[in-house]
């Protein structure tokens, strides 16, 4: 949560540490570690939940508070194509976009949008229950349990949170129905390489 209260944007990423050590445990390694301890005698098991580097990077999520969903309509106008192929989801806290004006009118941007997107309003309703607006529906909407703007991403993270994970789980179903990402890890499978 601090990250919140510093106005700092986070990202996350570990693509190489997919592996534990079942003999020792270790979970965290250094490139340079790994090169020099990956030893047959060393039994290293893959970390549930975690694939390859390449995969890492391919599903990507946004919560986006006020002005930021302003902006990431905009980047998904700027680059459609590599926005709606990595962003799996967006979570819009009291959002200033407006999809309509945004997109130019471009019919393929406004249903991705309603279909990957949700927004958390502040508003009297009770966390989580449905809100409707005459004049700017561009993707469900629901309360973020507030009426006081600066508590709403607070408030409505744990709905959010839920909400991310099913997107995600959606999205790895259909990926998994559909033909393999070729990876390094992948193609090194196929060749017999370790």
């Amino acid at each position: 949560m601090y990250y919140l209260f510093c106005h700092w944007e986070v990202i996350v990423l570990n693509p190489n540490d997919n592996f534990t050590d079942l003999n020792t445990e270790k979970e965290r390694f250094s490139a340079r570690e790994e090169a020099s301890t990956f030893t047959e005698s060393v039994c290293w098991i893959p970390k549930r939940g975690s694939s390859s580097p390449e995969e890492h990077t391919m599903n990507v999520a946004f919560i986006a508070h006020g002005y930021g969903g302003l902006v990431f309509v905009d980047l998904l106008v700027q680059r459609k194509r590599e926005v709606m192929n990595r962003v799996y989801s967006v979570a819009f806290i009291d959002s200033t976009h407006n999809t309509q004006h945004q997109s130019r009118h471009d019919p393929e941007i406004r249903e991705w949008v309603h279909k990957n997107c949700r927004e958390w309003v502040s508003n009297s309703k009770p966390l989580n229950k449905t809100v409707s607006f005459l004049m700017r529906v561009s993707c469900p909407t629901f309360s973020a349990g507030t009426e006081k703007y600066g508590l709403a991403p607070s408030c409505c993270l744990q709905p959010i949170f839920k909400y991310l994970k099913s997107m995600l789980k959606a999205r790895i179903t259909t990926a998994s129905r559909n033909s393999p990402v070729e990876t390094r890890s992948s193609t090194n499978k196929k060749r017999g390489n370790k």
